[in-house]
């Protein structure tokens, strides 16, 4: 018989978050919600597998010899539990109150909405917008995170990327995507778009969500739903080939991301622009990461 709910934490190399992201969705509340937990270990050499059966053998582990990426490891994690709902849970987060079993009772209301997901906050609560519109070339400056963007919090620009408005409210609202470090969807839409995007690594919730637009699902956020998310605390610090690596995938993942969503032929000249402008920010963004590595000496 199919639960509500099926939770999905991928993990690797963290294993007191992963403890602890458990140990939360224990303490929440449920209600009439019925749940099973599913962890995929992607090459972990900490013992988190071993600490999960040992310390909560109602959890469905799996354990891959190597890193399969998120994607891969996510959707091998929807094999492990039989539910009506998927929830995609980053292993760096705490689920706070009955932040899940809104989710499901909102979604039981509403049947086109594929995708949801809960408001995510920094361990002090500050906001972390994990429900934007589609970016466009001005955020390429306008980021959630760039320095024009703390230097003008209140620009209608980043007010809009972000949703930021919405949120006050309180109320479930439409957005282009969704983080999937708190995500919900609809297992029948998981069904219809095939899982997600296995060949992205960044990008891959912006492609997801835009996928389930093009198919008729509405995507929404649920401001009601609360969950703290460390947001890469977990990883530790990453040398310069690591760093290097992310700025050249996330880039190359914005371009795939950008062609696919306005549906750009081989010969558009957007293709040309799109390459000629994330190509220029990602060697200024490499330039700057390779500068401060020879200044630090790390």
């Amino acid at each position: 018989m199919k639960v509500d709910v099926g939770i999905v934490i991928v993990g690797l190399n963290a294993r007191d978050f992963v403890r602890q992201c458990v140990e939360s969705l224990m303490r929440a509340e449920w209600r009439a919600c019925t749940y099973e937990v599913g962890y995929v270990d992607n090459g972990s050499t900490d013992g988190t597998p071993q600490m999960l059966r040992e310390r909560f053998p109602a959890v469905k582990v799996l354990a891959n010899e190597k890193n399969l990426g998120f994607c891969k490891a996510a959707n091998q994690g929807t094999c492990a539990v039989d539910a009506r709902y998927y929830f995609f849970l980053n292993d760096d987060t705490i689920v706070l109150d009955d932040a899940i079993c809104t989710l499901v009772e909102w979604m039981d209301t509403e049947p086109r909405v594929g995708i949801s997901a809960s408001r995510l906050f920094y361990p002090d609560m500050r906001e972390q917008y994990s429900g934007r519109s589609f970016p466009s070339p001005v955020n390429a400056i306008f980021g959630r995170r760039s320095v024009l963007s703390r230097l003008f919090p209140n620009s209608a620009i980043l007010k809009r990327y972000l949703k930021s408005d919405h949120l006050a409210a309180g109320t479930p609202f439409p957005v282009d995507w969704v983080s999937a470090a708190a995500m919900m969807v609809r297992a029948t839409t998981f069904e219809e778009l095939g899982g997600l995007c296995e060949e992205f690594y960044y990008w891959h919730e912006a492609v997801f969500c835009d996928r389930a637009h093009k198919r008729g699902w509405k995507v929404m956020l649920h401001p009601k739903s609360r969950i703290i998310h460390y947001e890469g605390f977990g990883s530790g610090k990453r040398p310069y080939a690591v760093r290097k690596w992310h700025i050249i995938d996330f880039h190359k993942a914005a371009y795939r991301c950008y062609c696919e969503h306005y549906e750009l032929s081989r010969f558009s000249l957007l293709r040309v622009v799109a390459a000629v402008g994330l190509g220029m920010r990602a060697t200024s963004l490499l330039l700057a990461n390779r500068l401060s590595t020879l200044v630090s000496g790390a």
